[in-house]
């Protein structure tokens, strides 16, 4: 464990960092992870990352922060999937079905890749898409926390704060209220189960999740 950040290293043989990508780049809770996390030796690192439609350096960046510390990715991939990103776009429910079994393929592909300890390196990195990434995201981003609005019909049943991956929503009286650490990963607003929870222009927009996933699999361990 590194005594600063209560970050344990894996005592397994095959670690990997899988990830969304935020407009090209890292999100910030996985960057922060990973400047933090006590990489070894001898272990066979991979990372991958989702993305919709612009996949930029991300798994890149991974593979940067890694070399800083010794070590180097062995695979690195990344993989299209369901943009989600409510506040912007909406996928049409034809056209995720689409892309999620063609995601499946690909992820066949990974899984067969890693069992036999294939080397993939990432592209290398781009400090210009880096800087990119970063501007974009704070440009529309950063300010996340203050463009959440909550309909009538909440019924103060705590999902939204369960699923924050960063603690920082808030019941008050039964009503959500946001902090200040939003890391634009939405999970609320496509998790409320009565759909009152809108971002930017997300009203009336479709609200997505793997179907593989259920909500209680994203709940914090206290």
């Amino acid at each position: 464990m590194t005594p600063s950040t209560g970050i344990t290293a894996s005592d397994s043989r095959i670690v990997g960092f899988i990830f969304p990508v935020y407009m090209g780049g890292l999100p910030g809770i996985v960057r922060r992870f990973l400047e933090s996390y006590p990489f070894r030796k001898g272990v066979y690192y991979f990372s991958i990352g989702t993305y919709y439609t612009y996949k930029g350096c991300a798994v890149s960046v991974v593979d940067k922060i890694m070399s800083g510390k010794g070590v180097r990715l062995d695979y690195g991939y990344n993989l299209p999937t369901v943009g989600n990103c409510l506040k912007e776009y909406e996928v049409s429910s034809v056209r995720r079905t689409k892309i999620l079994e063609r995601a499946e393929l690909y992820t066949s592909r990974i899984i067969d890749d890693l069992k036999k300890g294939k080397r993939k390196k990432p592209f290398p990195y781009c400090r210009l898409s880096d800087l990119l990434h970063k501007g974009l995201f704070n440009a529309f981003f950063s300010r996340s926390h203050l463009n959440f609005s909550l309909e009538n019909g909440c019924m103060g049943c705590g999902v939204c704060e369960r699923v924050c991956p960063v603690n920082n929503i808030t019941l008050k009286n039964g009503v959500p209220r946001w902090g200040t650490g939003c890391e634009a990963c939405h999970a609320c607003v496509h998790w409320c189960p009565r759909n009152v929870i809108q971002i930017g222009k997300s009203k009336g927009r479709l609200q997505y999740h793997h179907p593989a996933v259920k909500r209680t699999m994203l709940y914090r361990v206290e």
